[in-house]
């Protein structure tokens, strides 16, 4: 779908970087004085601003987007593809910003700018889509879980089991409203290579299991299949979202060594957060 979208903005993009600069010169100083005191638009009007941006020409905007196809870029500006709404694969947009800004296909942006007006295509299958332009003032780089995912509660642990030189870490815990977050060192200070089993991370909640979750937009640091001797590994591992009010929550996390006269245990940590 991503590719799709793109194809229709390939030549698209030549006729916003065309209109630019004569429309920005065509503006006047009062105009832009006037949307200088603007605030910018709430999430509410942002999602009606995309259905129809003509109606919100010259609002200001300030919003989060993952880039989803390689930028264009010339002398007069970098023109950027973004998904405002990146699980979903919605709330298109079109930026254009300065040539200099550095940003690549999958980053998350912070986007601060005006909305110029509603740009029309095709796509590959010779569907209507269209899209906002935004006149970037500021675009700059940011992660996940400060643009899509900010924590309602975050619990600082800083526990650590050690089996045998193979040491695993709880350094914190975020509750969001879409996910709950394990933040995990993983330190080899073995001899031996060691294993640890992502995929057979679990969240224990009453006498519910959750298994651990899928994000594929986050970009989260990928634990390595093999793990060093003397070596750390920083990881984010993401489970279901879970109320915020719940009392006593458990992780259990698994792995291996390659030393095979010793047995490495599960690794599990029992967290409070009540009054957090």
């Amino acid at each position: 779908m991503r590719k799709l979208l793109s194809l229709f903005f390939a030549f698209g993009l030549l006729l916003v970087a065309a209109g630019c600069s004569s429309e920005q010169s065509s503006t006047s100083k009062n105009d832009d004085k006037k949307q200088e005191s603007k605030e910018p638009l709430s999430k509410e009007e942002f999602t009606k601003m995309i259905s129809n941006p003509d109606k919100y020409k010259g609002s200001k905007v300030d919003f989060y987007a993952k880039i989803f196809v390689e930028p264009e870029k010339d002398d007069d500006g970098i023109y950027i593809q973004a998904f405002a709404d990146p699980k979903n694969s919605e709330q298109n947009v079109i930026v254009v910003a300065d040539p200099k800004t550095d940003v690549k296909n999958e980053d998350i942006i912070h986007v601060v700018g005006t909305v110029r007006e509603s740009f029309e295509g095709e796509n590959a299958l010779g569907g209507k889509v269209t899209a906002p332009i935004i006149d970037a003032e500021k675009v700059e780089k940011t992660d996940y879980v400060t643009a899509f995912s900010k924590p309602i509660k975050t619990i600082e642990v800083n526990k650590e089991i050690n089996q045998h030189g193979y040491i695993v870490k709880l350094n914190k815990v975020e509750i969001a409203e879409d996910e709950t977050r394990a933040y995990v060192t993983i330190s080899n200070q073995s001899n031996a290579k060691i294993n640890f089993w992502e995929h057979n991370a679990k969240l224990l909640v009453g006498n519910t299991q959750h298994e651990k979750a899928d994000n594929f937009e986050a970009g989260y640091p990928e634990i390595p299949t093999d793990i060093l001797p003397k070596t750390n590994v920083e990881a984010i591992i993401p489970f279901p979202a879970i109320d915020a009010n719940e009392q006593v929550i458990k992780f259990y996390f698994e792995g291996s060594s390659e030393n095979y006269d010793i047995n490495i245990e599960p690794f599990q940590f029992e967290v409070s957060i009540a009054q957090q």
